[in-house]
């Protein structure tokens, strides 16, 4: 895994609270969130799918614990999905360009 891909994971983990805070975004209950970061993160790091799915598990249990995808599902607004506003592809698409900003 490259260090790109350590980065855009904490990038969108950073993007994830403030987005969490501010409208908020849909988090699956079945994972569907980390697989749809993942994918924009490994197609934008050339790693692949599993790298960023791994990356991604590492900045979050360093940041929230092993249970870090219950903690982004909990910090879900309780509001109709139609309301929120904010959607995964959005956040993991800036900590991409948050990454190629810095380069």
């Amino acid at each position: 895994m490259n260090t790109n891909t350590l980065i855009a994971a904490s990038n969108f983990f950073d993007l994830a609270a403030v987005a969490a805070n501010n409208g908020g975004f849909w988090v699956s209950a079945a994972g569907g969130t980390v697989s749809t970061a993942a994918g924009i993160i490994s197609r934008a790091t050339g790693d692949s799918f599993h790298e960023a799915v791994e990356a991604l598990d590492i900045i979050g249990r360093e940041e929230q614990g092993e249970d870090w995808y219950c903690s982004l599902w909990a910090g879900m607004p309780q509001i109709d999905p139609e309301q929120f506003r904010w959607s995964v592809t959005t956040i993991a698409k800036a900590a991409v360009k948050r990454l190629e900003e810095k380069q």
